[in-house]
C-alpha cells in the first residue's frame, strides 16, 4: 500500500466531531488524528507477531493455565463482552479479532485482514479478509460479518453510545441520526465474502488505524438475533478471537479457553485463562496466597513486593503513558500574571512531590514521558521550570505578591479518582506553601462536575492528568493545549506562536521536522507557563516466575495490557516451576 499524504484538515475534522458528540472519556477515536500525522509506514507492513517460543532451558508446563486479575484488571464484573455495541462494556477483548491489531509498539497491523489498500486519495479503503478467518463455532467469519456489525453499531435502534467512532464512513452519521433510513446507503459493503469495501465521507488516510481499535470489533449476527442483549453470556456467545468464553459466573469469575478455530491458534500456548473478579480493596493478597499468577500491585503493596527478595524479581514496570500537571487559569487572578505562573513552576519540588506516589510516579520535566515519540531530554527545556525556590520568589518581585504575601483565595481543583491523585495534589499544596507561602484549598469534584467546569474554564487552578491516547506528540499538545479548538479545551491559555508550531508539526510528514516543531511548542508552553508538568505516571505488574512470554517494545520494556495494547494473553505461556 502506498503511503498517503494526510492533511491536517482531516485531523481537525475528527477532533471537532468528537467534541460535538460529547465524548468525554479518553477515547481512542482520536488515535486516527495523530497517527495520521505520523504518516503511516504502510498498514500492511507486517502481520501481527506470533507468540514467543520458550527459551533455552525452559520447559513448557503440562497445564497451560493462567490465572490473572486484580489491581484494576477485572475489579468489577463486565456489563457484557459486546464491544460492537458498547466500547466501555468492560468485557474481555481477547474474545475478538478485528481487521487490524495494535502491536507492542502501538502500530496498527493486519489481523483478520491480510491486505489493506486504498484508492488514490484514501477515500475508499479495501480490506481483504483471511480465508481462514472463522467464528468459534467453525463457521467462516467474513466481510459480510464486519459489514453487518458496523451497521449494527450505527443503527439508531442499537443505541450504541460511541457510534460516532464510525462517522468517517459515508452516510454513517446520517444513518445513525435517522436522517436516512436505508442501511444500504451507508458506505460499507462486502463485495464478496472476503472483500470489505469502505467508502468514506472524504479522504481519510488514518482509517485503518480506527479499524484496529476495540469499537471496530465484530459481533456474531445469529447470536445477537437469537439471544438479544444476553448474546455474550457463556452459553450463547460465538466469537472470533484467540479465546472463547467457557464460563462466566457473574461477579465471581470468568474462564476462557483457547479458540481452536482461531486462525492464529497454532501460535497461542495458553489453553485456559481464569479471571476472578477481584475488588481493588483486596490488594495483593490473592497473588500472595497463590490464587492468581499475574496482577497489578497498588501503591500500598509495591514497596513491600520490591523489598522482599522472594518477590522483587517478579515485579516489572510497563509503559502506561501519562502525565500529571498543573493548569493555572490565565483568566483568573493571581494566575493572569505570568510572573506568578513562573513562580509556581519554580516552586514545584518534583522529587518531593512524587515521594507520596510510592513508586507510581516519577518527576516530569515535559509533557511526553520517556520512551515515547517526541519525548525531550533537553537541558534547555529542563531549565525553564526547574525547581529553584530563590528563582520562584524572585519572580514575585514587583507584583502585589512580592515575598509571598497578599495571596487571594486559591482553590486547587481535581477530579475524584484513584491513581494517587489526591496525595499528589496534597504534596503540591505543601511545596507551594513552603516555597511561596501560597495557601491553597483542595476541591475534589465528582468527575462529571469537574469536566463540565473544566470545559467552561471555570476552575482557577487545576490538578489534572493526561493519558496518551496514541503514540504521537500531536496527542499531547494538539488535543490538550491547541488554542483554536472551539470545544473541549481544558484551559483558557492561548499562544499564537505555540499554535503555529503545532500546525507546522501536524502538516509535515518529515519526522525530524515534526519533532523539532513540537519541541519548540513545549518550550513556548513552558516559558509562558500554560502548564506546569509535575509527574509522569508509572504502572507495575507482578507475575509469578513461571509466567513467560511478555512482549518487549522498542525501548526494551515488557508490555502488559494497557490502554492501547490488549494482546498480552496471546503471547503468554507457563513453564514448569523450579
Amino acid at each position: 500500500m502506498a503511503n498517503l499524504p494526510i492533511p491536517g484538515a482531516q485531523i481537525d475534522l475528527l477532533a471537532e466531531r468528537l467534541a460535538a458528540v460529547g465524548v468525554d472519556r479518553r477515547d481512542f477515536l482520536r488515535i486516527a488524528a495523530a497517527l495520521a500525522a505520523m504518516g503511516a509506514a504502510g498498514f500492511d507492513a507486517r502481520p501481527a507477531a506470533a507468540a514467543p517460543k520458550p527459551g533455552a532451558g525452559e520447559k513448557l508446563a503440562k497445564q497451560q493455565h493462567l490465572r490473572y486479575g486484580g489491581g484494576g484488571w477485572y475489579s468489577q464484573d463486565p456489563a457484557s463482552h459486546d464491544y460492537n455495541k458498547d466500547l466501555y462494556c468492560g468485557g474481555t477483548q481477547q474474545l475478538w479479532a478485528g481487521l487490524m491489531s495494535f502491536t507492542a509498539d502501538l502500530e496498527a497491523v493486519p489481523y483478520v485482514a491480510e491486505k489493506v489498500s486504498a484508492n488514490k486519495d484514501g477515500s475508499v479503503w479495501t480490506y481483504t479478509i483471511r480465508k481462514d478467518s472463522k467464528w468459534s463455532d467453525g463457521s467462516p467469519c467474513t466481510a459480510r460479518d464486519f459489514e453487518w456489525s458496523w451497521k449494527r453499531q450505527l443503527d439508531p435502534a442499537t443505541a450504541a453510545p460511541y457510534a460516532s467512532f464510525l462517522y468517517d464512513i459515508k452516510n454513517a452519521e446520517a444513518y445513525n441520526k435517522k436522517q436516512i433510513t436505508d442501511p444500504s446507503q451507508v458506505g460499507v459493503r462486502a463485495r464478496d465474502d472476503w472483500t470489505l469495501e469502505v467508502t468514506l465521507e472524504g479522504p481519510r488516510g488514518y482509517f485503518p488505524v480506527l479499524s484496529a481499535y476495540s469499537a471496530a470489533l465484530p459481533a456474531h449476527r445469529p447470536s445477537v438475533e437469537k439471544h438479544g442483549d444476553r448474546w455474550t453470556e457463556a452459553a450463547n456467545i460465538v466469537c472470533n478471537g484467540p479465546f472463547v468464553l467457557e464460563s462466566w459466573e457473574h461477579n465471581r469469575v470468568i474462564v476462557l479457553r483457547k479458540n481452536k478455530h482461531f486462525f492464529g491458534a497454532k501460535d497461542i500456548t495458553l489453553e485456559k485463562v481464569t479471571i476472578p473478579i477481584i475488588p481493588i480493596a483486596s490488594g495483593i493478597l490473592p497473588y500472595e496466597n497463590n490464587e492468581i499468577d499475574l496482577t497489578r500491585p497498588q501503591t500500598a503493596d509495591l514497596k513491600r513486593l520490591q523489598s522482599d527478595p522472594r518477590t522483587a524479581k517478579e515485579v516489572f514496570r510497563f509503559p502506561y503513558p501519562g502525565t500529571w500537571y498543573l493548569l493555572p487559569q490565565v483568566t483568573k487572578a493571581p494566575f493572569d500574571n505570568v510572573k506568578v505562573r513562573r513562580a509556581v513552576a519554580h516552586a514545584i519540588d518534583r522529587e518531593n512531590v512524587v515521594r507520596v506516589a510510592q513508586g507510581f510516579a516519577i518527576p516530569a520535566h515535559s509533557m511526553i514521558p520517556p520512551g515515547f515519540p517526541g519525548a525531550l531530554d533537553d537541558a534547555r527545556i529542563r531549565a525553564i521550570q526547574k525547581f529553584d525556590p530563590e528563582a520562584a520568589l524572585a519572580q514575585l518581585k514587583g507584583t502585589p505578591f512580592e515575598g509571598g504575601r497578599n495571596w487571594p483565595r486559591i482553590v486547587l481543583s481535581l477530579r475524584d479518582e484513584a491513581l494517587g491523585s489526591k496525595p499528589l495534589a496534597e504534596a503540591v499544596q505543601a511545596v507551594l506553601l513552603e516555597h511561596l507561602n501560597m495557601k491553597t484549598e483542595l476541591e475534589v469534584l465528582e468527575p462529571r462536575v469537574f469536566r463540565d467546569r473544566l470545559w467552561k474554564q471555570d476552575l482557577q487552578f487545576v490538578w489534572i492528568r493526561w493519558f496518551m491516547d496514541y503514540p504521537d506528540p500531536h496527542n499531547e499538545y494538539f488535543d490538550t493545549f491547541y488554542g483554536k479548538r472551539t470545544t473541549g479545551r481544558r484551559q483558557a491559555w492561548v499562544n499564537d506562536a505555540f499554535d503555529k508550531e503545532l500546525e507546522a508539526g501536524r502538516d509535515t510528514r518529515d519526522t525530524r521536522k515534526r519533532l523539532a516543531h513540537y519541541a519548540k511548542a513545549e518550550e513556548i508552553l513552558q516559558t509562558d507557563v500554560g502548564y506546569v508538568p509535575v509527574a509522569w505516571v508509572v504502572r507495575y505488574a507482578v507475575a509469578k516466575p513461571y509466567v513467560r512470554g511478555f512482549e518487549r517494545n522498542r525501548q526494551g520494556e515488557l508490555v502488559a495490557d494497557g490502554n492501547i495494547y490488549v494482546d498480552m494473553l496471546s503471547h503468554l505461556y507457563i513453564v514448569e516451576k523450579a
